[in-house]
């Protein structure tokens, strides 16, 4: 039996512990990355002689570990220009910069390991929706924040983590009954995650992972077929759903909230109040287009468009835009622009191109990382999920380790 290095051991560990404990325990992530960083650094030293390993891997995806460090690269240019220049300022940030240390970390695994976390997403998504139940009796109230993470995004990660548990499937060599019956039905718990939580912004996202679990479920399914599979669940899902109280309250409620804005009878509503703040942020990004006004000066700018009454004092309270992209433009200008739209699209690019991989191990990956980069995408469009550390480690985590399963998989497949 082959024996496997005690580097990997520690990797697993601290990969399962997040995906299972992140959402649940505000130590967790911090705890599963700063481990991560150790092992990585320390592994790469004992074996820095082997530079062209190292240089393979780092070949294939050196533009995505590039693109990751645009938020971070985009803070140094606002700093740079505002002359001073503070570490705190890059604590999440670097989160994501470091892509490249956390990919050489999954990497120490073998790929039987790799796939073993599939069952963590289940752990995962099925911890986060019991504590979603009992923070909101499922669902006969709504928390604005589970703990330490606000509930949108907390719904959201854990909608994300029951698309990976799902998508999983395919990681098993042949369709076996008794693994496949638990990873489907964690997708129906995410289901059920973000139908308590009332989240909206999720909501938006369902038709995207629809298509992506079409293509990647079952084999040899065309875009247009899977695209019309996904119209066909999500007209059923809208019917399902419209027939409960809580989907027909929040929809009732936006409807209301759109009406009472464009008649100016209440700009305070949930939706009133993103629409006002996105086009504060839009004021302040053309006033300073090239490096923002800064994180820590957003509550001040805002509070100076309220004293011109161009938004109420209520909005003025909000601490970001509810929109990834015109936050970023707002505080850190056309540098917050790039950056946001690199840590998008670079990934995206490079999942896509996966996609058309004939494996359907390979396939499936790559459409998690497409479920992960579409759906922070589509959620941004509503909120900012960057703002929160847990949401930037939860990215960089899950790219690393679909990035060390392609590379794994390609590594099996040449040795067939």
């Amino acid at each position: 039996m082959k024996r496997i290095p005690l580097s990997a051991g520690i990797a697993w560990i601290a990969f399962s512990s997040f995906f299972c404990f992140a959402l649940v325990s505000s130590k967790i992530g911090n705890i599963s990355f700063y481990l991560l960083m150790l092992l990585a650094l320390t592994h790469a030293w004992t074996i820095r002689k082997n530079g062209p390993m190292l240089g393979r891997w780092w070949g294939q995806y050196k533009w995505l570990y590039v693109s990751v460090a645009g938020m971070a690269i985009a803070i140094l240019a606002h700093e740079i220009n505002q002359g001073t220049v503070q570490i705190r300022s890059y604590d999440n940030a670097s989160r994501l910069a470091l892509l490249g240390v956390l990919t050489w970390a999954a990497l120490l695994m073998p790929i039987g390991y790799l796939k073993s976390l599939r069952w963590t997403f289940v752990i995962g998504t099925v911890l986060a929706t019991i504590k979603l139940c009992i923070a909101t009796d499922f669902g006969h109230y709504r928390e604005g924040v589970i703990d330490f993470v606000p509930i949108i995004a907390y719904s959201q990660l854990a909608l994300l983590l029951a698309v990976f548990a799902l998508l999983s499937i395919v990681w098993s060599r042949h369709f076996q009954v008794f693994k496949a019956i638990p990873l489907a039905a964690t997708g129906l718990v995410g289901l059920y995650n973000i139908y308590i939580s009332q989240t909206r912004g999720a909501w938006i996202a369902i038709p995207v992972l629809v298509v992506l679990a079409c293509i990647t479920l079952f084999k040899q399914v065309s875009m247009l077929k899977a695209m019309l599979w996904s119209a066909l669940i999500a007209v059923f899902m809208v019917a399902a759903f419209s027939t409960t109280n809580i989907v027909r309250s929040r929809f009732d409620q936006a409807v209301s909230d759109i009406h009472l804005y464009a008649e100016k009878k209440n700009l305070d509503t949930s939706i009133g109040t993103r629409f006002q703040l996105w086009n504060a942020s839009w004021i302040l990004f053309k006033k300073n287009p090239w490096f923002g006004v800064g994180q820590d000066n957003f509550p001040k700018a805002l509070a100076s468009l309220s004293e011109r009454e161009i938004i109420t004092p209520e909005a003025a309270t909000y601490p970001h835009s509810h929109n990834e992209v015109l936050f970023n433009m707002a505080t850190l200008g056309i540098f917050g622009l790039l950056g946001i739209l690199a840590i998008y699209l670079v990934p995206i690019y490079y999942f896509l191109r996966e996609l058309r991989h004939q494996d359907r191990q390979v396939k499936a990956t790559a459409a998690m990382g497409l479920g992960l980069c579409l759906g922070y995408l589509v959620f941004g469009l509503v909120d900012v999920m960057f703002m929160w550390r847990i949401c930037d480690i939860f990215y960089a985590m899950s790219i690393a380790i679909f990035l060390a399963f392609i590379i794994r998989r390609k590594e099996e497949l040449c040795d067939v």
